[in-house]
């Protein structure tokens, strides 16, 4: 079995003019029934070597579709923004070039997706608003990281995210986690942020390590961002902001929370 011809590599999550964000190739599966994506794209991704980018499966018409995502290394990704800007883009720019609103889901949940009108390549996620929950800093979370975070939240269960926050964007600049304590210590995905400032106001920087799943650090991260569109809203006291993701590629992103839903947008193309 190989992948369609119509396989399409996308970057997302970048600035005009500079060669960052995250990379995905999406495939277009016109004939797969939505209830059998999940099991033709596992079939698809075990008969491949996918090493290089995320593959993105998509299927569906008329304004609804399903999409599936899978890191690298082969394994299903149940939240995955990155997948789902790449996906958006995809139907948008070949398939429903008219469109201004599109309707998205996967085994887990349902989103919107919108064009801007006044740059096409900007794309906005619309996902119901996550439940983040304050806690105490775990006593594991120094020794990971190498610094002590000031505050903490998680969101979803035991295999949901840990949010740190630390004092401020150096921090997060020089930091070295380490890998295996990380897996040794929670089930958790770490999202390691910080209070910033852009030159539309008060934002946040982040970096997202989840080891235990396959992804030392990842490079452009969409869900991370989702969860932090929850968090940094009531502490900045905006209903939207900027957010820099400081992994070695980087990635920009435009967040928003209002009215139990919360909005990704970031600029997307094609490589």
């Amino acid at each position: 079995m190989s992948l369609p011809s119509t396989t399409l590599l996308v970057r997302c999550m970048y600035d005009a003019g500079e060669a960052v964000g995250g990379i995905a190739g999406v495939n277009w599966l016109a004939d797969v029934a939505p209830d059998e994506l999940i099991t033709t794209a596992e079939a698809l991704v075990a008969s491949q070597d996918m090493t290089d980018c995320v593959q993105v499966f998509v299927t569906g018409g008329d304004g609804r579709y399903v999409v599936e995502s899978f890191s690298p290394a082969g394994r299903r990704i149940r939240f995955c923004g990155h997948g789902a800007l790449s996906a958006a883009w995809v139907v948008f720019d070949q398939y429903e070039p008219a469109a201004t609103l599109l309707e998205f889901a996967n085994a887990e949940q349902r989103w919107q997706a919108r064009r801007s009108a006044a740059a096409l390549s900007d794309i906005t996620l619309t996902y119901p608003q996550p439940l983040v929950v304050d806690c105490a800093v775990p006593e594991f979370a120094a020794n990971v990281l190498g610094v002590q975070p000031l505050g903490a939240a998680t969101v979803g269960g035991s295999s949901g995210y840990l949010i740190l926050q630390l004092a401020d964007a150096d921090s997060m600049r020089t930091l070295q986690p380490d890998y295996s304590a990380i897996t040794a210590a929670t089930d958790r995905a770490l999202i390691v942020t910080a209070r910033d400032r852009f030159a539309g106001g008060p934002g946040c920087v982040f970096r997202y390590f989840a080891p235990q799943y396959g992804t030392p650090e990842d490079a452009a991260t969409g869900s991370a961002a989702v969860q932090l569109a929850a968090f940094w809203s009531p502490r900045l006291q905006r209903k939207s902001f900027s957010a820099l993701q400081l992994s070695p590629e980087g990635a920009r992103l435009q967040l928003g929370c209002e009215a139990g839903s919360v909005d990704l947008a970031a600029r997307v193309g094609y490589r």
